[in-house]
């Protein structure tokens, strides 16, 4: 969850506050930069106040709705990525960034478990 908060908000904060220079660094063509701040927002929104909160408290629910969104998004990313829709000539950022994203979902994938807080419920009542 960390992992997801801190990726996010570099990410989340490039986006939003400078998507021309987002554009550059993978060498892209900034047509429509607009879009580029509305994912840093959703980033920063969804993952960041999302992980941060679930760090805070975790619960199933929250557990649910950050392995879901993070795997939204891998799945956006990596489909955009096979159709070539990427207008990127810097692809090897772009293929991290997917290989980024297919990791944190994996890493989540625990979350959004109900046996990993029934565990963690038992094993505090031993203690």
């Amino acid at each position: 969850m960390k992992v997801n908060l801190w990726a996010s908000l570099g990410y989340g904060l490039i986006l939003i506050l400078t998507p021309d220079l987002f554009c550059e660094i993978l060498q892209a063509e900034a047509v429509n930069t607009a879009w580029l701040r509305t994912i840093g927002a959703a980033l920063l929104g969804t993952n960041v106040l999302g992980s941060w909160l679930w760090l805070r408290t975790p619960s199933l629910d929250m557990g649910r709705v950050q392995t879901g969104t993070a795997g939204l998004e891998a799945l956006a990313m990596t489909l955009s990525l096979l159709l070539g829709e990427f207008t990127a000539d810097n692809i090897w950022m772009v293929q991290a960034s997917v290989f980024l994203a297919v990791l944190v979902t994996a890493g989540l994938a625990p979350t959004s478990m109900e046996r990993t807080y029934h565990s963690t419920k038992q094993s505090n009542n031993i203690e």
